[in-house]
């Protein structure tokens, strides 16, 4: 794929440099030649045909919210499909730990309450996104002020009553970060995603990641001197 970086991808979008990656693919910021603006560009990185009509839903995914980063146009050249969003600049919950550990109660209510308006959004328009875990939940550039929470990769999200994109029952989702149903291959429902939420919860006040958690921690002591 660096091939393209440099020139157009079909004519339009200037791949500048890597951003994030995973299992499906690629992300990079991008330049829109068109609109003049960065973009985030994410590439496919296997042309079979589970992971196009993958590709398919999670472009057509184009939930509107303050709190959501969902697809808003699609390209493909050749062997490689991509998909762009907006670029959002201020890294993820996922680098916010690894820089800093446990984060303050305060800043970790405000990020499990904007993560839980984006989801409320979400499973209203009949998507499970199932793979909530801090790499996906991204940081807008706010400075000092108060954070700005989206919710972004949409590469295994499911609708809800609708046919299934694997051919057989399997964990799909991000170990760890799963429902115990979900890990066994149930059908996807809402209460996965906030299972997720929670562990997500647990992970920023504690700084400890899922494997190392032992259940809900104790909340701050009532004991003492009235103030």
């Amino acid at each position: 794929m660096s091939a393209h970086v440099g020139a157009p991808l079909a004519g339009r979008y200037v791949l500048v440099d890597q951003i994030g990656a995973g299992g499906m693919g690629s992300v990079w910021r991008a330049w829109d030649l068109r609109n003049q603006a960065f973009v985030a560009a994410k590439l496919l990185t296997h042309t079979d045909s589970g992971m196009l009509l993958r590709f398919v839903r999670e472009q057509s995914l184009r939930i509107q919210h303050p709190h959501v980063v969902a697809p808003s146009g699609w390209a493909a050249e050749d062997h490689l499909v991509v998909f762009t969003m907006d670029l959002v600049r201020g890294g993820s919950v996922h680098t916010l730990l690894g820089d800093h550990g446990a984060l303050p109660i305060s800043y970790a209510t405000v990020v499990l309450d904007q993560t839980l308006q984006a989801l409320a959004a979400i499973h209203e328009a009949g998507v499970v996104h199932r793979d909530i875990k801090p790499a996906n939940l991204l940081l807008e550039a706010t400075g000092t002020g108060r954070p700005h929470v989206r919710v972004g990769d949409f590469g295994v999200a499911a609708l809800m009553d609708d046919v299934r994109l694997t051919m057989h029952p399997g964990a799909i989702g991000t170990d760890g970060y799963m429902a115990p149903e979900q890990r066994l291959g149930a059908p996807p429902s809402p209460q996965q995603d906030l299972y997720a939420v929670g562990v997500v919860g647990i992970q920023m006040i504690t700084g400890l990641g899922p494997r190392h958690q032992k259940g809900i921690p104790a909340g701050p002591s009532t004991t003492g001197s009235p103030g």
